[in-house]
């Protein structure tokens, strides 16, 4: 057997399978999907959600895949929990045209690299890594530089998510020529869904936890932990105007380690300013998108400790939200000359009440980024990476 693409993931990812899914429908017998663990389908302990979860939505479905449960110890705990055992097997079996790989994480990933290289077969990248998510030590990061500059020169092609993307692999010596747009992206679940049902699902949504329609909801969607520095959505409000916050609640969608404390916190805020909170906790994929619907803005607040792109604030777009984010999350260069996206200093309070009163004046738009975000879509993607193979 013999396939165009031959794709090494860690573990089905619910932003990558739909693209594996994409090109498998557009293009079929062209994709194969080799995945070192299938943890999140059979379930697995997710420290910093703090529970143990199982994606709901089909991810081993619509395009072939093989699972090589190379697995060491706890999978994607480290950089050994990955071995990467029987790699060079399943190449020789496939015979790919090229191999993509979706990041240089574990071991698993370092046998893909080396078993394509030692075969002569085009090796692609498509990863999030960039250079400002994290502050790092100067010999840190020379050694860093060091090592991408070595490993990259044996790519044919990298796929770059977003600018600051782009510009890492432009740092680290990458040629112009070898690399080609990808742009990150999640599935939309709003494309189809009429405005009616749009509406009626964020009217229920917010009538659930007792949200009037004149209320003006700020959301936050991820884990609860110190990295997406949630808390600051409490020190913001003294800052904003007394008349938009009288009728603010914040809408806490996700799990941690933090909550206990934001519960604290909730509580203060609603003796000193009447601020309501809603903690809605952990929702699955096939619960997003009333959640989404019933916020008018979402915040990512992350600190510079590792967040590359920031896929939530894709997702709020896509529901029509306006968006706020730190300097600190990826997507930021990429977004913030958008008429409902705002950037704010990481770990300023007054800036990010600032932002959010400003994003404040605009009326709840189910549909206002949808051009835009066409470019940051599952089919674009898909596309984008098959486009090689296409026959003209």
């Amino acid at each position: 057997m013999s396939v165009k693409l031959l794709v090494f993931d860690s573990h089905p990812v619910q932003y990558r399978v739909p693209i594996w899914q994409t090109i498998a429908r557009l293009q079929p017998g062209d994709i194969h999907v080799v995945y070192a663990s299938d943890c999140s389908v059979r379930g697995y302990l997710d420290t910093e959600f703090g529970q143990s979860f199982a994606w709901d939505e089909p991810m081993l479905e619509g395009y072939g895949y093989t699972v090589l449960n190379c697995e060491k110890g706890t999978p994607l705990s480290g950089w050994a929990s990955l071995t990467g055992k029987g790699v060079g097997k399943l190449i020789d079996a496939f015979k790919p045209e090229a191999i993509l790989l979706t990041g240089l994480n574990y071991r698993y990933d370092l046998m893909a690299y080396l078993e394509a290289n030692r075969r002569g077969i085009p090796l692609w990248l498509r990863c999030e890594t960039q250079d400002e998510a994290v502050v790092r030590s100067r010999s840190k990061a020379t050694v860093r530089a060091l090592m991408y500059k070595v490993t990259y020169r044996k790519f044919a092609r990298i796929y770059y998510i977003g600018e600051l993307n782009r510009r890492h692999y432009l740092k680290h010596g990458v040629p112009a020529e070898k690399l080609f747009p990808a742009f990150y992206g999640t599935v939309d679940r709003f494309e189809r869904m009429p405005a009616d049902e749009k509406k009626r699902l964020r009217d229920a949504s917010r009538a659930s936890v007792g949200i009037s329609d004149t209320d003006f909801v700020i959301g936050f969607s991820g884990k609860l932990i110190q990295k997406k520095n949630p808390g600051i959505l409490y020190k913001m409000l003294a800052d904003l105007p007394e008349e938009l916050r009288a009728r603010t609640w914040l809408y806490f969608l996700g799990s941690g380690e933090l909550e206990p404390a934001l519960k604290l916190e909730a509580q203060r805020a609603l003796e000193q300013f009447k601020v309501r909170t809603c903690f809605a906790g952990f929702a699955n994929q096939s619960q997003l998108a009333a959640h989404y619907l019933a916020m008018d803005i979402l915040v990512l607040p992350s600190r510079r400790m590792g967040e590359t792109w920031g896929l939530v604030a894709n997702e709020a777009m896509q529901a029509g939200c306006g968006v706020v984010v730190s300097d600190a999350v990826g997507c930021h260069v990429d977004f913030r000359s958008l008429e409902r996206f705002r950037v704010f200093k990481e770990g300023d309070p007054t800036d990010l009440a600032r932002a959010i009163y400003s994003l404040s004046t605009f009326a709840r738009n189910f549909v206002w980024p949808r051009k835009v975000l066409e470019n940051y879509s599952i089919l674009s993607t898909a596309t984008a990476l098959m486009e090689k193979f296409s026959v003209a």
